[in-house]
């Protein structure tokens, strides 16, 4: 791999990285989802990369990939499990991350910790 693809899968990377720590911090109950997706898209456009696909928000039982629609009304309610992902790309070069949270009941901690854990051991 040449230096200048590994610098932009580097700063999509870190872009990627940025925005999915910024949406963790709007995640709270009453926001909606649909606000929360834009100000991460917003992000990553904000930050010179384009999107990789539109940013991802599960809940609980939902496994990975839903996507508010622009009419979306739904909201974050205490105790969800929210699933983030989160995709930048410099120039065609894709960096893509997620994370695991739980609303504010702290029921699901030790579940999020070990996925957590086993993933940093792979």
């Amino acid at each position: 791999m040449d230096n200048s693809v590994y610098e932009n899968y580097k700063r999509a990377g870190k872009i990627a990285a940025d925005a999915r720590d910024f949406g963790v911090t709007l995640l709270k109950p009453s926001a909606r989802l649909l606000d929360v997706a834009t100000m991460v898209e917003t992000r990553i456009t904000d930050s010179g990369a384009g999107l990789a696909f539109p940013v991802n928000i599960a809940l609980n039982t939902l496994a990975a990939h839903y996507s508010p629609r622009h009419d979306d009304s739904l909201v974050f309610q205490k105790g969800d499990v929210v699933k983030l992902d989160v995709g930048a790309h410099i120039d065609g070069y894709i960096a893509d991350t997620a994370v695991t949270v739980e609303l504010e009941t702290h029921r699901f901690d030790n579940m999020i910790r070990a996925s957590d854990e086993a993933l940093k051991k792979v």
